[in-house]
């Protein structure tokens, strides 16, 4: 051990010297840190951590301190306490730069030279002797950013030295006796780094410089300009010109975007990444301003100096400021400053005092109880100073309104005579202002301002919900006209009218509760249709009226056996048109059915038929005997009285009161709990669905859910009283999602085009490329041909006008579609462009289509410049709608010369009815929306945003267009790619690179964005790169990484296979089209001898719809859906995300109109695939069994969170209470309490159990609401959020599982110490049941689970069993169930039994399994898959920890792996050990080539091995082989 060491320090550096003493041998004693990495390390090791802000407290006994990274100063006697010595780093070279900020105030002084310098700590300021310093010199390119990035490289590159001369001995020298400069830390940059165009050029290019930080903290000040009173802050500068300039200083000659060119005494610079202090939209002088001169630069120095000295208080107040999210009344999107703020006024009451006090108290309870206010200061008009300070609320215990009020004043008063902090603080510091202000104005950035004095309450524009400002107001004159008297705690928490809304605006849902039950509601509608279709299972189909006989029949047998109200008859059957028929059967009998399903353990079953009491039971005749039914009678489905009995109506035996189900839930005490719910229960429901889910003639719904869930009522007996064709999906193939290796619906894959982008030195001469390249388009199977319209910029050249090209080559083609890509419309009248393209249509017979864009170069618009930005978002808009209306040949008035309008009718007419429209969009989503409702296809790129962006962005475009009213099947999205393909990867790629570079280097935007994911380039404001900036090395460097980035991901380079690849990818996304981008350099020659390749995937096989239907032994959901039509689905969010996952059953998804989601909480990354897959409504369900199915729902449409469950149906109120039984405020979380006409019973015999969950109604006499057990909160706009759960009940899988139930039967069997169950989601989409057991003794994981399943259903058996010594405790000395560990990985299992499968006569035994290449490919999948380390071949799937989900990713993953196409999801669950799995595999694989013996192959690799039989597989299916 090398001595202890108390470290102190704020950075990275500080972090890396504790590691590298540690390493080193030394101990930490402590450390004082200000940087929660550091802190972090220092919990993970047990290092004691010291309070920073208590230096002298620093204890004794300790060897060393070191001081890396830290700003703060040690006093004297503290740096005595330590016997080996106190040693700290500086960022400059001593005695030169002592002080704070030596790098930054090197480059605004001009040093050449710097240094880092490890030094002793004495009372002075960096006064101590040199250990160590390293100088170097200073790039002129030079930025603060930079500079501090080559400190602390150096800090790394030293720090072993400086730990071996503490290990061994210091070797001490004393400063040189020279003068240096001591920089303090409120020394500023004078006239607070105010440019005003006076001076010499260099001197503010030195300044920017300086000041550049990057997107780290800038400790002192940004160079900004002035102009107007307000101030502009600079991100970077760029040197244009030098020497002497026409206009005078301090001329803006040129302004655009964020940036402008300022013109010196002696040169121009460009100053880029403008912003303003405050966040607020930056207007920029016009071109021709000069910026007024400093009036008094001395004074502004020593003003912003006095300013400096209180910063750091001011700095620490405002990194303490918390967020306020204001769930339930906030939008979670950022703030549009472009939209007006909304604004409420209250009624003058009280004084402006009492206001303040009464809008604190409102604000800290919306801040769980302690707030952050932006208290708006008396305008000083001094733009440099903040015109707002932090102000923190918190009322004390026990205060009055009163009270309160006078001492909020005297804060207030007290904050307002402070100095303030620098206008560009929060800037520089990157944050935020605070989300409620309290004066005369709303700072930019805060959400909420009130001003008292007016009693206005002020809102940003669009950032709040519906109702929410309302709301507030109301709650604050509510405290305004409280007691003043009353304590601040006892104030009321809403008004009488939110109070109102909550009980009875939002829970009026009153309608007549239907009379009557579930089965005369189905015999009713049958009446009316009795021969169309009602149920199909497999090759059966049942009518409405054989429906009916078959359950007529078997009801009359049943009421002979004794069934009748108040019975109950179990339900032992496995999927099929029998169960619907049973379950029907025993409703008419009068008695209640009672799920008992086959799959659930027997031991369950018995207790399920045991507690019920059931007398009779209703089975299957092959699994009849595996029931223990006790006393009950049986009723075979092969009864021959079944057949012999009437198949006319019976007389009604039950009435609406009566039970229709007994359907048994987990239960906390370890013992199941049975749920009565009566007919009109149902019936009161079904008039909910009908209002939530649309429904029409000829409607299909595939029920997928287990009988024994309660939402398969809606899928069976809602959809036989309402019409809709039930399909009922098998046992084996409930979760099979699907079973082909190709997309069955929507339509074949993206099609391909040409889309030429006129490179400046390419085929311009005689426009061969295009034309030749149009032949073979028209010729080999592509979609379209697109020319682009580019002016005055190199690429584009060569097409400034779309419809001259597209003319061309009408011309030559005869099946192609031409179109523009884009006609950039603010550039032209509309009229020109409706009747240009309607030339084409005529030229080409129809084949004309126009994607509208809005410009991009600045250049272009000396065409028009009265279109230019930002008018030309406007010009597109109206460009579109005139256009279109042009074409159908309406009239369509612009104005003429005198202003008056005029119609204007085009002509000639075109061929097209409508013409084909598409709007140009990049990855902006306000883009993608607007286009979506404006109708329009898109075309887009993949140059700022990323495949999963695009997905995303496809979403949100089909939503708005199904908002809008349009169909989304009938818009396309078209993607412009680079492209190129070769014989193999290396020659694409050497063909590609040069074009590609040449093409990056000129467009800046492209170098910054990828000059971006570079830590040490200089940065300006928000973190941007200035490509202008970049030496040539860097370029080199970014355009390298650029050109990868787009190879690999953003284009369509390489060869035909990864084409194809690709092409699988966008589909998943969501593209119709891909637009081949051919002529961005390479030349003409080597494009045209490329385009076979490109051909080759144009015209690849691409499955269309069939007509025929899949297969009939496909019986996926994919198929289904395809087979049968289906409009409708139900299924839980995993259910959902297994359809997503998968290509096949995605693309199915997208032939649905109503999908409904729930059971459990719904991801929103869910929404985003499900809408990305075109399911057009999509509707978030919830509700307990015990509240009857569905209690509210919500259609997630665009901008609505997956959280929001919606509103109450049809006769039920939701209520979320406190503790108290009392209504939450809107926005407050609350446990959420659901009663009306859904209420169930309560629980069959547990009548203690009944009274705590379903309680007496609070707000409605005689009523009944039951405890969900789930938080929730209220939205402004009348929505309920859902929370989680608040006991220990958890939902997996569309499953309830009361957690205490699992840890009974845990329990009751391993004999060890107390166990915990948790729900884990460790990875992402892979949610398990996972139980924890304190023992020190070996436990036997798969065994406990096997005995387990014995006693649970298999939803309940827990995926991993592990072991701890001890329990993480809470500090209440409770299980921390948030602490417990991830299960470890696992490891394999050594097992006595022989390894060899047993024997099967479809199964070929393969000598040495274990090194079998299908036993290494299925272990392998199983380790991605459960995330363990080995598997042998005697392990079971299910025992590693799967379970259904994970089977069915398992079963894809092998079947495509392995060229499996046949494997059944069967197979898995039937063969879960390895072994097993693996001879039917390797039998597949050999079994029907027995004459033709794979060839041995030169590699013992086991993938090779495997992907040579698949390709021997599939050549031979082809007949090739």
């Amino acid at each position: 051990m090398n001595g202890s060491v108390a470290l102190i320090g704020a950075t990275a550096l500080s972090l890396e010297a504790a590691r590298s003493l540690r390493e080193a041998g030394f101990r930490l004693a402590l450390v004082a840190s200000r940087y929660p990495e550091l802190d972090a390390f220092a919990e993970e090791h047990g290092i004691p951590r010291h309070d920073p802000d208590r230096l002298d407290d620093l204890p004794e006994g300790i060897d060393w301190l070191l001081s890396a990274g830290n700003l703060d100063l040690v006093p004297a006697p503290a740096l005595a306490r330590f016997a080996a010595g106190a040693i700290n780093f500086h960022d400059g070279p001593l005695p030169e730069r002592a002080g704070r900020n030596a790098p930054v105030w090197a480059l605004l002084e001009g040093a050449r030279r710097h240094a880092v310098t490890w030094h002793m700590m004495t009372p002075g300021v960096d006064a101590g002797d040199i250990l160590i310093r390293r100088d170097f010199d200073i790039d002129p390119e030079e930025t603060a950013q930079s500079l501090n990035a080559r400190c602390f490289a150096l800090a790394l590159e030293t720090l072993p030295e400086l730990i071996d001369q503490m290990r061994h001995g210091l070797r001490r020298r004393p400063q040189p006796a020279i003068e240096g400069r001591v920089h303090r830390a409120a020394d500023r940059p004078g006239a607070d780094a105010l440019i005003d165009g006076r001076g010499p050029v260099d001197a503010a290019l030195r300044l920017v410089r300086a000041l550049d930080h990057g997107a780290h903290p800038n400790p002192l000040c940004c160079p900004k300009l002035s102009h107007e009173g307000r101030l502009l802050l600079i991100g970077t500068a760029q040197l244009l010109a030098s020497g002497a300039q026409p206009e005078p200083p301090g001329t803006i000659r040129a302004a655009m975007d964020d940036a402008l060119e300022l013109v010196f005494e002696d040169g121009v610079l460009r100053l880029s990444g403008l912003s303003r202090p405050d966040g607020a939209p930056v207007a920029l002088p016009k071109a021709g301003t000069r910026l007024a001169p400093i009036p008094d630069a001395a004074a502004l120095t020593m003003r912003m100096q006095h300013v400096a000295r209180a910063e750091y208080g001011w700095r620490r107040r405002l990194e303490a400021v918390r967020p306020v999210p204001l769930p339930g009344l906030a939008v979670a999107l950022p703030m549009r400053p472009d939209m007006p703020d909304e604004r409420r006024s209250l009624e003058p009451r009280g004084s402006a005092r009492l206001r303040a006090a009464a809008w604190a108290l409102l604000a800290a309870r919306l801040c769980d109880g302690a707030a952050d206010l932006a208290l708006v200061r008396p305008a000083a008009g001094d733009p440099h100073v903040a015109d707002w300070i932090p102000l923190r609320v918190i009322p004390e215990p026990g205060e009055s309104l009163s009270r309160f009020a006078d001492r909020f004043d005297a804060e207030m008063r007290a904050a307002c005579a402070e100095v303030g902090f620098a206008a560009d603080l929060p800037m520089r510091l990157g944050l935020a202002t605070p989300a409620l202000a309290l004066g005369p104005a709303r700072p930019p950035g805060a959400r909420l301002s009130f001003d008292p004095e007016a009693g206005i309450l002020r809102a940003a524009g669009g950032t709040l919900l519906p109702g929410a400002l309302d709301l507030l107001a109301a709650r604050l004159m509510t405290m305004i006209d409280a007691d003043h008297d009353t304590a601040c705690t006892a104030l009321p928490a809403m008004s009488p009218g939110e109070r109102a809304l909550l009980l009875e605006d939002w829970n009026d849902t009153a309608g007549p509760v239907p009379e009557g039950t579930i089965h005369a509601a189905i015999a009713r509608r049958a009446a009316t249709a009795p021969e169309t279709v009602a149920l199909v299972f497999g090759e059966e189909h049942l009518t409405h009226a054989e429906l009916e006989a078959r359950s007529n029949r078997m009801a009359r047998v049943l009421r002979e056996m004794g069934a009748g109200p108040g019975m109950r008859v179990g339900l032992h059957m496995g999927r099929s048109t029998e169960m619907v028929v049973a379950a029907l059967a025993v409703m008419k009998s009068g008695a209640a059915y009672l799920p008992l399903d086959p799959a659930y353990p027997r031991e369950r079953l018995a207790l399920y038929l045991e507690d019920s009491s059931a007398a009779i039971v209703v089975s299957a005749p092959d699994i009849a005997s595996d029931l223990p039914i006790g006393e009950a009678a049986l009723l075979r489905l092969d009864d021959p009285r079944l057949d012999k009995a009437e198949a006319t109506p019976l007389d009604e035996a039950a009435t609406g009161s009566d039970l229709a189900y007994l359907i048994y839930t987990s239960g906390s005490t370890g013992r199941p709990k049975g749920v009565m719910i009566e007919h009109r229960h149902v019936l009161n429901f079904f008039e909910g669905m009908d209002e939530r889910v649309p429904h029409r003639p000829g409607d299909a719904l595939l029920a997928v859910t287990s009988i024994s869930f309660d939402i398969s009522v809606l899928e069976l007996f809602w959809s036989l009283s309402r019409g809709l064709k039930v399909v009922v999906q098998g046992d084996e193939e409930r979760l099979l999602t699907s079973s082909e290796t190709t997309p069955v619906s929507a339509g074949a894959g993206p099609s391909l085009s040409l889309f030429y982008w006129g490179h400046e030195a390419g085929d311009t001469d005689d426009y061969s490329l295009l034309l030749d390249g149009a032949r073979f388009a028209d010729a080999h199977g592509f979609e379209a041909v697109w020319t682009p319209e580019r002016h005055f910029h190199g690429f584009g050249a060569a097409y400034p006008n779309p419809a001259v090209t597209g003319a061309a080559v009408a011309a030559v083609t005869s099946r192609v579609a031409i179109r523009a890509g884009s006609c950039v419309a603010p550039l032209h009248h509309p009229a020109r462009i409706a009747e240009d393209w309607a030339v084409i249509d005529r030229l080409s017979g129809g084949r004309a289509g126009v994607a509208l864009a809005a410009g991009w170069q600045p250049q272009d618009f000396v065409l028009r410049p009265e279109a230019a930005p930002p008018a030309n978002r406007k010009a597109l808009h109206d460009a579109v709608d005139a256009v279109r209306r042009l074409w159908r040949g309406e009239a369509v008035a612009f104005p003429d010369a005198a202003g008056e309008m005029q119609e204007v009718l085009t002509r000639p007419r075109p061929v097209s009815s409508e013409l084909p429209l598409w709007i140009t969009v990049a990855g902006n989503p306000t883009s993608w929306r607007e286009a979506g409702l404006a109708g329009a296809n898109v075309l887009t790129h993949l140059l700022g945003q990323s495949v999963a962006d695009l997905s995303s962005r496809i979403a949100e475009w089909r939503a708005a267009l199904i908002e809008a009213g349009h169909d989304p099947a009938s818009r396309r999205v078209t993607v412009m790619l680079h492209t190129y393909l070769a014989e193999s990867r290396a020659a694409a790629r050497e063909v590609a690179r040069g074009p590609m570079i040449d093409y990056l280097r000129s467009a800046n935007g492209l170098i910054a964005r990828h000059a971006a994911e570079f830590p040490a380039f200089r940065r300006g404001g928000g973190g941007a790169v200035d490509p202008g900036a970049l030496t040539p090395e860097e370029e080199t460097a970014v355009l390298d990484h650029a050109f990868e980035r787009y190879f690999e991901g953003q284009g369509l380079f390489g060869t035909v296979e990864d084409g194809l690849a690709r092409i699988e990818v966008l589909q998943a996304a969501g593209v119709d089209e891909i637009a081949c981008l051919i002529d961005f350099g390479i030349a003409p020659a080597q494009v045209m001898e490329g385009l076979p390749r490109l051909a080759a995937l144009a015209q690849r096989e691409r499955p269309a719809v069939d007509d025929a239907g899949p297969p009939a032994s496909d019986r996926s959901i994919a198929a289904q859906i395809r087979r049968h039509a289906i409009t409708h689905l139900q299924c839980t969010p995993s259910m959902a995300r297994m359809l997503a996952a998968d290509a096949v059953s995605r693309a199915a998804l997208g032939g649905l109109r109503h999908m409904l989601v729930g059971g459990e909480a719904l991801p929103a990354a869910l929404v985003e695939e499900l809408r990305g897959a075109g399911v057009i409504h999509l509707e978030n369900m919830y509700g307990p069994t015990e509240t009857t199915i569905w209690s509210t729902s919500a259609t997630i449409e665009a901008g609505l969170p997956a959280t929001v469950i919606g509103r109450p149906v049809r006769n039920t109120r939701t209520y979320v209470l406190d503790a108290q039984m009392s209504p939450c405020p809107v926005g407050a979380e609350g446990e959420l309490w659901i009663g009306g006409a859904g209420v169930a019973r309560g629980y069959w015999e547990r009548a203690e159990l009944t009274a705590e969950r379903f309680r007496p109604d609070p707000f409605r006499p005689g009523e009944r609401i039951y405890r969900t057990g789930d938080l929730a909160r209220w939205r402004s706009d009348g929505l309920l959020d859902f929370i989680g759960r608040a006991d220990g009940q958890v939902k997996l899988r569309g499953h309830r599982i009361e957690l205490g139930e699992v840890e009974a039967a845990l329990d009751a069997i391993s004999g060890f110490g107390p166990c915990v169950a948790v729900l884990r989601e460790d990875t992402p989409g892979d949610t398990r049941l996972v139980a924890y057991l304190e023992t020190t003794e070996p436990v036997d994981e798969a065994e406990l689970r096997r005995e387990l399943a014995t006693r649970l259903p298999a939803i309940m058996v827990p995926a991993r069993i592990v072991a701890l010594e001890r329990f993480p405790l809470t500090p209440n000395r409770k299980t921390d169930r948030a602490a417990l560990p991830p299960p470890p990985a696992h490891r394999a299992t050594v097992s006595p039994t022989p390894a060899d499968p047993a024997p099967s006569p479809a199964t070929i035994k393969v000598a040495g399994l274990r090194r079998g290449a299908a036993a290494t490919e299925i272990a392998e999948i199983w380790r991605e898959l459960l995330g363990i380390e080995a598997v042998s071949p005697n392990d079971s799937f299910f025992d590693l920890g799967g379970h259904s989900l994970l089977a069915v990713r398992a079963h894809r993953e092998i079947r495509d792996r392995l060229g499996l196409p046949d494997l059944r999801i069967t197979d898995i669950f039937g063969l879960p050990r390895l072994a097993d799995l693996a001879a039917r595999i390797e039998a597949e694989l050999t079994a029907p080539e027995a004459a033709e013996p794979v060839a041995p192959l030169p590699s013992a690799n086991a993938r090779d091995e495997i992907m040579a039989r698949r390709r021997q597989l599939r050549a031979r299916r082809q007949g090739l082989g």
